[in-house]
């Protein structure tokens, strides 16, 4: 058996929606959600990672019913550690993206 039959979706035949490079539009156009919508469907979170993007959207939502402006979030990493990426997942989260079929983030 080979190492690619054992998962879901075969990464020999899959390519990224993004090819890899996360960017941020907002809002997002039609090419833009298409994309967007191709990093949610693949997006894995999990460990410290979802740690820290539930302690984000806590910290968020827990503000939004005081009435006071929203908390700052200042994402840093080194190049290609996913600074960008996160960025759009938390952007598509906090705005509660709606696609035209009517799916949320």
């Amino acid at each position: 058996m080979l190492n690619r039959e054992t998962f879901h979706t075969d990464p020999a035949e899959y390519r990224l929606a993004n090819q890899g490079v996360a960017k941020i539009s907002f809002p997002p156009t039609s090419e833009a959600l298409e994309t967007l919508r191709g990093e949610l469907t693949t997006f894995v979170c999990d460990g410290a990672y979802a740690n820290g993007l539930a302690r984000i959207l806590e910290a968020f939502l827990g503000s939004v019913g005081r009435g006071g402006s929203a908390p700052a979030v200042w994402i840093s990493g080194f190049y290609g550690s996913g600074k960008s990426h996160l960025a759009s997942m938390l952007a598509a989260l906090w705005t509660n993206l709606e696609f035209s079929d009517g799916a949320r983030a």
